[in-house]
């Protein structure tokens, strides 16, 4: 078949062939890209079942879309055979890379292919043949999990006979092995061997022949992982004892837990990359607690464990994690002339990994209970956490943190003669000045009245630091969120989900920890409260654009305020209810006005405020709400972000370009501020070169691959097309996902519209045409689905004006600008009006287009003189003198 035409593909040489497909790499000549192209064997093309089967690959993986799951285009059929054309991988099988050469690969690339898992599952998809030959591994180490040929959907036609059994021996789970009803309980066992194979580069269960390895899995314990790394941490003999286990009860119950536990591995194997340090630990202070030291060592029942809070990355919450969690009035200054600042390090947990999440969840309370007293100001919790684990001496930490004590403690666990568990916490307040410890105590209880013991800590600190109580503070200090330690561990993980990133599989993950935690908890106000942020965030990034979801974000925010109506969190909720879902930003303003009076040093506030206020074009005063929580969270890479945004939006690129490289050097693996300060050096410079330099490093040093790179390689492409790159245009588009395109709050381009203007600039234009009939169709479906989607209604008047369809292009055009004025959003509105301009050029109507841009330079927008000068968009407008009017005006 090399060389031969398929329809309209044309067959380059042959990748590969296994039980349920033979796989050709071939060009699409519609489309001007390459494929994979998979074909059922001739052995068995005329078999029914298989023929079946094959169709049903093919409509497994065609409802996925995940930056981690190999892409399915279409099928078709060519002289009787059936195929699939789907995404092709540059690089090999996970085979290949067998076994890992670091740890950090390993947990990089597992992660990924977990996060493939929970989104198949979520779709009621179960892969069934989990296996190192069934994973690609791109030239950059992204994982793409592939071959859905044995996945069977809810619902769907059972199409092997239940004896029978399908699959890969030595990754089958026992009940696959057994002929029995598979779930997704079934992958992560494969997923498990996977795991292990990946470390070692052997199969956790042995034998000589299939007989034997079936023997093995159903009936002997899987190999100790230990005994082939010596040196590998307890995080993962824990993931790896979990995913084995024979009983589905027992396993992990999904892939998200997985990830979930993945990332805690990471993060304790060497940590997110930001900059650390390290904190000295403090020693015990004595206690004449009943059990003695030897106590302390006792093993102890597992529990739940919570992973690691980390520095906050998400679009939302930047500020303390259970921020305002409580019930009290405004207050006046409390006696002390001068306030005092502090940072809450982390408590040091001194048992077993296992009970992490309990210390981090007693800082997180003592922090937020802190930060509701007057005359004390307390740093955030995302710049306090990045001190975790470290060892820079207290002197260190104040100067970086601008602070004048740092509490820090220890988190140790026995049990009494009786055998209940008790946990014993010994913070210490130390005065960075001199390091000296101006307060020291230990507090013993039981373990189910542990979260308890938070307020006594604090009430002691607020009193070392002489700091009167007022009696609404001590009201405040009183209160507790939740009774249930599981339902709280619950919150926690979600919590940390939420504010991780902006992502749909976070999202995701955020929503099912709050649900359980509700669901132990019916009365859990907080809980409820972060539920509804997280739905409206689901809604703002368009994961979900129903009024379904729109319906359960309010509903949870009005059972948070129901349930707790003087609670900051409730309050700051529903501001992001009518942020996110109504672009009420007057009435989110008066309900984050009330969260900020219930709790004045809650940075996740002033984050709303802030960003409320930007889309209403009130720059200035959103700057001073950054900088307000910039103050108590001075290490937040997102908040430095957000600020150089609004200084884009400002024109005031040098500062904008200062706080891009803050975000940078406090978050070096995050690629978007990389994207954004190459954009803006361009906006402000036209200096392509230093921009490009730029994007190089955020290829070098952040997460491609992670599905958090879209901006990277869509801005990578724009500047390629300045300089009329048009092959490293084109190869920066096969970077970006196929199936999503450019697919964000401000934008709508499906992949092809963006390939039909890259035809056009190469003068191709018959492939521009067929480009940007392919690109309607999309963009048609996705309008059927969403008919308000002003995005969209902009880029189906892009496509029908490169179709030559004039009056239906300006007709849509308008409609995206109507839907989205700059009058009701002044940012994203702004995108709708460009897109506009750039129809109206498209269209030849060159004066309307230039009205549209003298606009845009007048008002909050991304586009600058010198930006317009390069951009090939408007090539059409270069010689008339208006235009050439705007592009001496400096910005």
């Amino acid at each position: 078949m090399i060389g031969s035409a398929i329809g309209h593909y044309k067959i380059l040489e042959k990748l590969g062939e296994g039980g349920m497909g033979v796989v050709y790499k071939a060009t699409d000549t519609k489309l001007n890209r390459t494929v994979a192209l998979k074909f059922l064997p001739d052995r068995v093309n005329k078999d029914g079942a298989a023929k079946a089967r094959f169709l049903q690959e093919a409509q497994a993986a065609a409802g996925l879309n995940h930056p981690n799951i190999c892409t399915v285009y279409g099928v078709d059929e060519h002289e009787g055979q059936l195929f699939i054309s789907m995404e092709y991988v540059e690089g090999g099988t996970l085979r290949d890379r067998l076994p890992f050469a670091k740890t950090d690969d390993v947990i990089a690339a597992a992660t990924q292919i977990g996060e493939a898992l929970q989104e198949a599952h979520a779709k009621g998809i179960v892969h069934r043949d989990i296996k190192a030959d069934n994973i690609m591994m791109s030239s950059k180490g992204q994982a793409k999990v592939m071959d859905f040929g044995l996945a069977r959907l809810k619902g769907a036609l059972k199409l092997t006979r239940t004896s029978s059994t399908v699959g890969t021996i030595g990754y089958m789970a026992p009940e696959q092995i057994q002929g029995g009803e598979v779930d997704p309980r079934s992958d992560i066992f494969s997923f498990g061997v996977l795991l292990f194979e990946m470390l070692t580069g052997k199969l956790p269960f042995r034998g000589e022949h299939e007989a034997a390895m079936m023997y093995s899995i159903l009936n002997e314990e899987p190999d100790q992982i230990r005994k082939h790394l010596p040196n590998i941490s307890p995080a993962c003999e824990r993931i790896l004892e979990k995913a084995l286990e024979k009983n589905p009860e027992e396993r992990y119950q999904s892939a998200a837990d997985v990830v979930a536990d993945l990332r805690r591995w990471k993060r304790e194997t060497s940590g997110v990359p930001r900059p650390t340090s390290n904190v000295g630990k403090i020693a015990p202070v004595p206690s004449s607690a009943k059990s003695d030291d030897a106590a302390f060592n006792t093993v102890i029942p597992r529990f739940a464990g919570r992973k690691t809070i980390v520095a906050v990355s998400g679009l939302l919450f930047t500020g303390l994690l259970a921020g305002g969690l409580f019930w009290f009035q405004p207050w006046s200054a409390g006696s002390s002339s001068e306030e005092k600042s502090l940072a809450v390090i982390p408590f040091e947990n001194q048992a077993d990994s296992e009970r992490e999440y309990f210390a981090d969840g007693i800082s997180e309370e003592i922090t937020t209970r802190l930060s509701s007293l007057s005359g004390i100001g307390v740093i955030a919790r995302s710049s306090a956490w990045q001190y975790k684990g470290s060892k820079k001496s207290v002197k260190e930490i104040g100067s970086e943190l601008g602070i004048d004590y740092v509490l820090m403690g220890t988190v140790r666990w026995s049990r009494t003669e009786d055998k209940q568990l008790q946990v014993r916490i010994s913070p210490a307040l130390i005065d960075v000045r001199t390091g000296m410890q101006v307060w020291a105590n230990t507090f013993d209880a039981a373990f189910q009245n542990a979260f308890a013991l938070q307020s006594d800590i604090a009430q002691q600190v607020a009193r070392a630091l002489d700091v009167n109580l007022l009696s609404p503070e001590v009201s405040a200090l009183e209160q507790k969120l939740t009774s249930n330690a599981e339902a709280y561990d619950y919150y926690l993980q979600g919590v940390e989900y939420e504010n991780r990133s902006p992502s749909k599989a976070d999202c995701d993950i955020a929503i099912q920890q709050f649900e359980r935690a509700i669901a132990l908890d019916p009365a859990f106000a907080a809980a409820y409260a972060r539920l509804a942020v997280t739905h409206a965030r689901a809604y703002w990034f368009f994961y979900d654009r129903t009024q379904e979801r729109v319906a359960k974000a309010r509903a949870a925010a009005e059972k948070a305020l129901a349930l707790a109506p003087n609670l900051s969190v409730s309050n700051e909720a529903m501001g992001w209810i009518h942020y996110h879902t109504e672009l009420n930003y007057d009435a989110a303003i008066r309900q984050f006005q009330v969260a900020l009076d219930l709790q004045p040093n809650n940075p996740g506030v002033s984050y709303g405020l802030a960003a409320v206020y930007r889309r209403k074009g009130n720059l200035d005063e959103s700057v001073r709400h950054w900088r307000t929580a910039i103050a108590s969270d001075p290490r937040s890479s997102e908040l430095a972000r957000e600020l150089g945004e609004t200084f884009v939006l400002q024109r005031n690129y040098q500062e904008a370009d200062e706080q891009f490289a803050t975000a940078i050097r406090l978050a070096p693996d995050n690629v978007t501020p990389y994207a954004e300060r190459a954009r803006n050096m361009v906006l402000w410079k036209g200096d392509l070169r230093s921009a490009e330099v730029i994007l190089e490093e955020g290829y070098r040093f952040g997460r491609v691959g992670s599905g958090e790179d879209e901006g990277l390689n869509y801005t990578k492409f724009l500047f390629a097309m300045m300089r009329g790159d048009h092959a490293s245009a084109e190869q920066a588009l096969h970077q970006m996902d196929a199936a999503r395109g450019l697919d964000n709050q401000f934008l709508y381009y499906p992949q092809p519209l963006i390939f039909a203007s890259l035809e056009r600039m190469r003068g191709s234009e018959a492939r521009a045409q067929r480009m940007y009939a392919q690109s309607l169709q999309q963009i048609q479906q996705r309008l059927r689905e969403y008919p308000d989607d002003g995005r969209a209604h902009s880029a189906l008047g892009i496509a029908l004006a490169g179709l030559g369809r004039s009056e239906e292009a300006i007709r849509e055009g308008d409609r995206g600008v109507q839907i989205l004025p700059v009058e009701k959003e002044a940012w994203r509105g702004s995108y709708r009006l460009l897109d506009l301009a750039q129809i109206h050029a498209m269209t030849g109507d060159q004066e309307k287009a230039i009205d549209i841009l003298e606009r845009l330079l007048k008002m909050p927008s991304e586009i600058s003189p010198t930006w317009l000068k390069l951009d090939p968009r408007w090539k059409s407008l270069r010689g008339n003198s208006r235009f050439e009017s705007l592009l001496t005006n400096k910005s």
